[in-house]
C-alpha cells in the first residue's frame, strides 16, 4: 500500500517530539467527550486525560491481587524481569508489594551457564538448545541443563500455579525512566516479554520428561504452556498479543512432540484434547484495537498538542512558536476522526466471518489511502500552513493528520489479525492430531478420512479457518499430513509454516521430520 511510506515519516515526527525535551506547554482547548477524548477523565495536573489511569481501571476491573496471574508470575521472574526493577506504580496498580530482591527466580541458561551474549559459545547454545526442543533427551545428551532445570524447578512451579488463577491484569505504566509523563507507543511491557523465556525452559523440560518416559509430567508442562498463553493474551496491547501467540506456539509444538514420542495411549491423548478442550479462549484482539490501540493514538494526539505541536517545526515551520503551530490544527476535530476511524476498524473486526473482516479491513484500509495520497512528504502539508484561506488550510491539515495516526492501525490490525487466525488454526489442527493419535493407538493406523474420527476420537472435526471448507489431508506410508490453505488461501500442496524454506499451509506433519 502507498500509505506505508507515509507513515514512517509521520510516526517518526511524533516520535521524535516525544523523544525530546518537553518545549512549552500549551492549555488545551479542546473538549473532553466520548467523542474526542474517549475517555472524560481522570485528568492529570496539567489538564489533559491520565490515560494511565483510566485504561489501568478497566484492564483491572474487580480483580483482586490474589487473583491476579501477573502477581503470580512475580514469584517465578521476580522484581527484575529484564534487568531492571518494575516502577512503583506497577505495584501500586497491582495491589501487591515487589518481591525480594533475591530470590528463587527463573534464570535463563545463558545467565546460568555464563556465556556471552554473542559469539560463537551463544550460537552452539542456541543449536543444542533448539534439538533439546524438537525431541526427547535424557542426561546424557546435555547434563548441564539437567543441572539448570533444577535449579528453576521452583519458578516454573510458581509459574505453574500462577497461569491457574483466574485472571490477568499487567498495569500500563507509561512512563520515562526518570518517573515522568512516557508515552504508550514505547511501553514495552517488560513482564510479558519474558513470558517466552518461561514457554522455551519448560519446552526444553517437556522433553527431558519424555526422555525418561514421564507422560504426565510432560502434559502437565505442557498444559502450563497453553494456559501462560491464554493468560498473556488479555495484555492491553497487539505486542502483548503476539507474544501470547509465541508462547502458543512453543506448547503447540511440545505438544507434537508429546504426540510423537509419548508411546502415548489412546486415554492419555484424549486427556490432552479434553485439557486443551478445557482451556479458556483467547482474548478477541479487536478489544486490543478498541481499548489500547485507540488510547495509543489519542494519546499521541495529545501528547502533541501539549508540546505545543512540535512535530510540525520543519522545513520553514521553525520560526512558528508552539502556539501558533498549535492553533494551526483544529485537535478536536482530530481526535474526532481518529476515534470515528477507530470505530469503523473495531466494527469491521468483529464482523463474524474472516472474509467479511478483511473485506471491511481493506476498504478502510484503501478509502484512507485515497484520501492520503496527495500529502506524499511533509513539504506538501507544510504547503497547506501556506495557503491564502487559513480556516481552509486548518481543516485540510486537521483531516490529514487526524487520519494518518490512526491509519496506521488497518495495517497492523491486518497483520496481527492474520497471526490471530493462525493461532485459531493451530490450536484446531493440534485438538485433530489428539484425535489422529488415540485413533492410532487403538487401530495401529491413521483412518482414510478425517470424517472416521467423529464422534469417537473427537466430537467434532474443525473446518479450515482461512477457506472455511474442509482441511486437507492425506495418510502417507509413515503416517499423515494435515492442513490449512494458510492465509494467501491457497493449497500450497503442503508446504508448511514449519518447513525450510517456510511455507504458507498451517498443518501438522507426522512424523515430523
Amino acid at each position: 500500500m502507498r500509505l506505508l511510506a507515509l507513515l514512517p515519516l509521520a510516526l517518526l515526527a511524533v516520535a521524535v517530539s516525544i523523544a525530546g525535551d518537553p518545549p512549552k506547554k500549551v492549555a488545551p482547548k479542546f473538549p473532553f467527550s466520548k467523542d474526542t477524548t474517549y475517555f472524560e477523565g481522570p485528568l492529570g495536573d496539567e489538564g489533559y486525560v491520565d490515560y494511565e489511569s483510566a485504561i489501568n481501571g478497566v484492564l483491572r476491573g474487580k480483580l483482586k491481587p490474589e487473583e491476579n496471574a501477573v502477581v503470580g508470575l512475580l514469584q517465578c521472574l521476580g522484581p527484575k524481569p529484564e534487568g531492571s526493577p518494575l516502577r512503583p506504580e506497577f505495584y501500586k496498580w497491582l495491589g501487591a508489594k515487589a518481591p525480594p530482591e533475591k530470590g528463587d527466580y527463573l534464570i535463563d541458561s545463558i545467565k546460568y551457564f555464563k556465556i556471552p551474549y554473542s559469539g560463537e559459545e551463544r550460537k552452539q547454545l542456541e543449536e543444542l538448545e533448539i534439538r533439546l526442543r524438537q525431541r526427547p533427551w535424557v542426561a546424557k545428551d546435555a547434563p548441564k541443563h539437567v543441572e539448570w532445570l533444577k535449579v528453576n524447578e521452583k519458578p516454573l512451579g510458581a509459574a505453574a500455579d500462577a497461569v491457574k488463577r483466574s485472571g490477568w491484569f499487567h498495569p500500563v505504566i507509561a512512563r520515562k525512566s526518570d518517573g515522568t509523563r512516557g508515552d504508550f507507543i514505547s511501553e514495552l511491557m517488560p513482564m510479558i516479554q519474558k513470558c517466552r523465556g518461561i514457554a522455551f525452559t519448560l519446552a526444553i523440560r517437556v522433553n527431558y520428561h519424555l526422555g525418561a518416559g514421564r507422560f504426565d509430567d510432560a502434559l502437565a508442562d505442557v498444559m502450563t504452556m497453553h494456559r501462560l498463553a491464554r493468560q498473556v493474551s488479555h495484555s492491553a496491547s497487539g505486542i502483548g498479543y503476539l507474544v501470547a501467540v509465541a508462547v502458543d506456539a512453543i506448547a503447540q509444538n511440545s505438544g507434537l512432540v508429546l504426540l510423537e514420542h509419548g508411546k502415548r495411549t489412546a486415554k492419555q491423548a484424549r486427556r490432552y484434547q479434553a485439557e486443551l478442550l478445557a482451556l479458556p479462549p483467547f482474548a478477541p484482539f479487536v478489544d486490543k484495537v478498541n481499548l489500547y490501540e485507540r488510547v495509543m493514538v489519542l494519546d499521541v494526539i495529545q501528547g502533541m498538542h501539549r508540546d505545543g505541536a512540535n512535530d510540525f517545526s520543519h522545513g520553514g515551520l521553525e520560526d512558528l512558536t508552539p502556539e501558533q503551530r498549535a492553533a494551526a490544527l483544529d485537535w478536536p476535530l482530530m481526535m474526532k476522526i481518529g476515534n470515528e476511524y477507530l470505530d469503523r476498524l473495531v466494527a469491521a473486526l468483529r464482523k463474524p466471518s474472516r472474509a467479511e473482516r478483511w473485506k471491511a479491513v481493506g476498504e478502510i484500509g484503501a478509502e484512507s489511502e485515497k484520501k492520503l495520497w496527495r500529502m506524499r512528504d511533509l513539504t506538501r502539508l507544510q504547503k497547506f500552513f501556506l495557503m491564502a484561506d487559513p480556516d481552509k488550510k486548518r481543516l485540510k491539515v486537521s483531516e490529514r493528520v487526524g487520519l494518518l495516526i490512526p491509519a496506521a492501525l488497518a495495517i497492523s490490525a491486518d497483520r496481527i489479525g492474520d497471526v490471530a487466525d493462525r493461532a485459531e488454526q493451530i490450536t484446531r489442527n493440534t485438538l485433530l492430531a489428539t484425535a489422529l493419535a488415540a485413533h492410532f493407538a487403538e487401530h495401529k493406523a491413521y483412518p482414510a478420512k478425517l470424517a472416521a474420527l467423529a464422534p469417537k476420537s473427537i466430537a467434532k472435526v474443525p473446518d479450515d479457518v482461512f477457506s472455511g471448507k474442509p482441511l486437507i489431508y492425506k495418510r502417507t506410508a509413515k503416517g499423515y499430513l494435515l492442513y490449512s490453505v494458510g492465509v494467501n488461501g491457497k493449497d500450497d500442496g503442503g508446504h508448511l509454516l514449519t518447513d525450510d524454506p517456510r511455507g504458507d499451509d498451517i498443518g501438522v506433519r507426522m512424523p515430523r521430520n
